[in-house]
């Protein structure tokens, strides 16, 4: 059974998170592009989202005896088929922990109008997750 201590304490920390990104939402790309101190701000805090969220995924697929994922996204995989993901949850989640690791780990020089996009449009991708988890496990 999942610690509900866990999924609460990675939804508040997605939800301070979320917090510090929202006001960089309303700039226009430009604004965004021409300061790179909101672009760190922005890719910090989408980095921990993410990893917040693979944390919470992660847990809820071994404690819940649903399996030993090899990776995030093979977890993301188990819990669409689990049917906690509902039809496009995991390929959002996959394409979350894809844009992480390009923060994370600098493979390739960080698209800045990528971020922005993910700024503007995948708050919404990142509030579905949460929600269908804190929803069946809190």
């Amino acid at each position: 059974m999942v610690d509900k201590n866990v999924i609460l304490s990675r939804t508040q920390r997605i939800e301070r998170h979320m917090a510090r990104i929202a006001p960089y939402s309303q700039l226009s790309l430009k604004k965004f592009l021409d300061d790179p101190v909101a672009q760190d701000i922005v890719e910090y805090n989408l980095f921990q989202i993410v990893n917040h969220l693979i944390d919470m995924v992660q847990h809820i697929v071994v404690d819940e005896g649903y399996g030993l994922p090899d990776t995030a996204y093979e977890a993301a995989e188990i819990l669409q088929e689990k049917r906690i993901f509902k039809k496009g949850d995991a390929e959002a989640f996959k394409k979350m922990i894809g844009f992480r690791n390009v923060i994370g780990h600098d493979y390739i020089s960080i698209n800045k109008s990528t971020v922005y996009a993910v700024l503007v449009k995948g708050q919404k991708d990142i509030r579905t997750l949460v929600s269908r988890i804190v929803v069946k496990f809190l």
